[in-house]
């Protein structure tokens, strides 16, 4: 069944109006979508029992099913089942004055990092209208709104980018969520960096970096060696030019891989004269083999250290979800293992 989301409020209310009701019934049906995030046209109290029925019989709300949930550890796993039987993943990661959503745009991801659950497998791009129902199913699910999302789920976003574009378009016109609330994660496509600037310069963006050797991120990240890491710093750079927001640069530390005194120069090195700050995100094993990938909290307190001499900003992030298999892939690939 079609999702109303895929349908613009004019084509909305073309429908209604169709089905014989007053053009203003649109605006009831999107409000308790977008304000109310009902996810059922029968709980639209509203609207008239008739059109809640026609509605009913022609679309769905979300595109998807939810088929389980975790939560715990400051984080609420949601693992949905697409109608062509595909899974993918979102996190509400909640704090007591505020709730942020992690959203994935594709099912799997192409880039196959060599540490992340995700890039395992690739079966297609979320459409913008799965993208927006993942919003409207995670504010139904806690009661109250979601006020930050962070692209930052299963997937590359700039490499289905028409459809990325479309929901944050929604996101900020029908949600009335604040660009600067938005934040776009991306393993470094250089034209992708660009044209997010262009679209949507107030957007911020995260750079998830890996290593700042090349030569050993291309072992990490397999696509740069298609976007060697010498072009993703120009794209940054013009980002930069072009928005003048600071990047998020997010370092997850690997015991024995990035996590040495000369990765942290390398580091610092890298974004000499860049408005950055550092996230410093410990190691998510993906399963029990790379348990041991986990880095000493006195490794990572020593490569903090030496960015904090330079006087650049750096963070231990707090990863939230950890006991409820949180990080990107990691409940999706329990589920495809025992289908």
């Amino acid at each position: 069944m079609r999702s109303i989301l895929e349908l613009t409020p004019k084509e909305i209310e073309g429908f209604i109006a169709k089905s014989g009701y007053e053009p203003y019934r649109s605006r009831q049906v999107l409000e308790w979508i977008y304000d109310k995030a009902i996810i059922d046209f029968n709980q639209m109290s509203s609207v008239p029992r008739g059109l809640r029925e026609e509605l009913s019989r022609t679309f769905c709300i979300i595109p998807f099913q939810l088929i389980d949930k975790l939560e715990g550890d400051g984080a609420i796993k949601l693992l949905f089942v697409t109608p062509d039987n595909l899974s993918f993943e979102s996190v509400i990661i909640t704090h007591p004055e505020r709730s942020t959503l992690c959203v994935s745009t594709q099912i799997g991801c192409p880039v196959g990092c060599r540490f992340c659950a995700t890039g395992e497998t690739f079966n297609r791009n979320l459409r913008s209208e799965e993208i927006v129902a993942e919003y409207i199913f995670a504010q139904n699910i806690i009661g109250r709104r979601i006020s930050g999302i962070v692209f930052m789920g299963m997937g590359e976003p700039l490499l289905n980018e028409e459809e990325v574009y479309k929901a944050i378009s929604k996101f900020i016109d029908d949600f009335r969520i604040s660009p600067r609330h938005i934040t776009i994660s991306t393993s470094g496509i250089p034209k992708g960096i660009v044209n997010l600037a262009k679209n949507f310069p107030k957007v911020k963006l995260a750079f998830s970096l890996w290593s700042a050797d090349p030569e050993v991120r291309k072992e990490l990240v397999p696509t740069s060696k298609i976007y060697p890491l010498e072009e993703v710093i120009r794209s940054i750079g013009e980002y930069v030019e072009i928005t003048h927001n600071r990047v998020s640069i997010e370092y997850t530390v690997i015991k024995g891989v990035n996590d040495s005194i000369e990765d942290a120069y390398k580091l610092i090195d890298l974004f000499k004269g860049f408005p950055v700050f550092f996230n410093i995100i410990l190691y998510n094993p993906k399963d029990t083999k790379t348990e041991e990938l986990v880095p000493e909290m006195k490794d990572v307190m020593r490569f903090m250290s030496v960015i904090k001499r330079f006087k650049r900003e750096v963070h231990l992030r707090d990863s939230k979800g950890v006991k409820i298999s949180a990080a990107c892939g990691q409940l999706r690939g329990i589920y495809e293992r025992t289908k």
